[in-house]
């Protein structure tokens, strides 16, 4: 008998079909997987028949009506659904629509098929993220993407800037539908309109550090360039722009810092500002000791001392251990004879012995 056997009725956990619909939509799309994992937790807690109570919000990505119609008129033929993309059509207010009411109920109810509510989710993604990087001049970041899904590319862009102009202002004014539909993301639970600010905060929050697959422009320009280049990506850093570094202290491809506090390290260049002014863009955020930067900084003797100083005076003063019982202490009178009779005892003398042992 093996010690370390598999028990054979153990069974293999099957995989969440959920998830795994959600995964070939991102493999798909070329949408980050974790980003729209997230999205959809948020959106329906992976329930792929939820309904919102508040609009026709429907599914895992809790698709309106509208949006809906126009991802399958678009993406519909990429996808093997060609025939109900042909089924939309476009008002004269531009408005989407479909004539025959059993195909356009089937065209809805779609959005509680987790495979294809993943593909259109990752298509929408990717659609959004143009839009933004375009009227951004930059990446958006997830919470960004999120806010797009919910506001739209144009909302989110309107959102985005609102919070950086005027924070203090009042979302529902320029969002009144979409509050309407939302009140726990633009009041708060005293009834108060929260501004832009705290409205970008509350849809951004459950995105934070969410990994984002890069766009098809960042990936061919890296690719075509050889990669990105240190000048480059110093210049991506500098104050105005998207910050980030590639590896352990960024997420979302190479755009958005690790945490907030990266974010100051790399917005907050070393030195005085004449000199950061005199560096170019790599020596600021990538700084190299020269000599004359090691004797400037090295901590004198004085430095020391007066650094050891105010260590001591803020030491707090911690117990003595407890003193060794005097039993322990002293020897016994046992312990000393021995020791006593150790050093009476002569050096043994080999000799006598060796010569017996010759004479044999």
């Amino acid at each position: 008998m093996f010690l370390f056997t598999t028990p054979q009725t153990r069974e293999t956990q099957p995989a969440n079909p959920v998830v795994s619909a959600i995964r070939d939509g991102a493999a798909k799309t070329g949408a980050g997987f974790d980003y729209l994992l997230k999205t959809a937790q948020r959106e329906s807690s992976l329930e792929p028949d939820a309904k919102a109570k508040t609009s026709s919000a429907t599914g895992l990505f809790q698709f309106i009506e509208q949006t809906w119609l126009s991802m399958v008129k678009q993406e519909g033929p990429k996808q093997g659904l060609a025939s109900y993309a042909d089924a939309i059509s476009e008002t004269g207010g531009g408005r989407l629509t479909v004539a025959d009411p059993a195909a356009r109920e089937k065209i809805l109810e779609l959005r509680k098929d987790p495979q294809v509510a993943a593909v259109m989710a990752g298509a929408l993604t990717q659609k959004n993220r143009e839009q933004l990087a375009g009227a951004l001049g930059r990446q958006p970041h997830a919470g960004e993407l999120y806010m797009a899904h919910v506001l739209g590319a144009r909302g989110a862009s309107d959102l985005i800037k609102t919070a950086a102009a005027d924070p203090t202002r009042a979302a529902v004014k320029d969002f009144p539908e979409a509050a309407a539909a939302n009140r726990s993301i633009f009041f708060d639970k005293a009834g108060r309109a929260r501004s832009a600010q705290e409205v970008y905060g509350v849809l951004a929050a459950s995105h934070a550090n969410t990994q984002l697959a890069a766009s098809a422009t960042v990936t061919q320009t890296a690719s075509t360039q050889g990669g990105d280049k240190p000048a480059e990506i110093a210049a991506a850093l500098a104050p105005g722009r998207a910050k980030g570094l590639i590896g352990l202290f960024s997420t979302e491809g190479s755009r958005a810092p690790v945490s907030q506090a990266v974010a100051t390290l790399w917005a907050t260049p070393r030195g005085d500002a004449s000199r950061t002014a005199s560096l170019d863009a790599a020596d600021r955020f990538y700084p190299r000791q020269t000599k004359s930067d090691a004797t400037a900084t090295a901590p004198t003797a004085a430095d020391a001392a007066a650094a050891n100083a105010a260590a001591s005076a803020r030491a707090v003063p911690a117990p003595l251990p407890p003193a060794r019982p005097v039993e322990l202490t002293q020897p016994t009178p046992a312990v000393q004879e021995r020791s006593a009779a150790r050093t009476r005892r002569a050096p043994l003398d080999l000799s006598a012995f060796m010569i017996q042992r010759n004479a044999r």
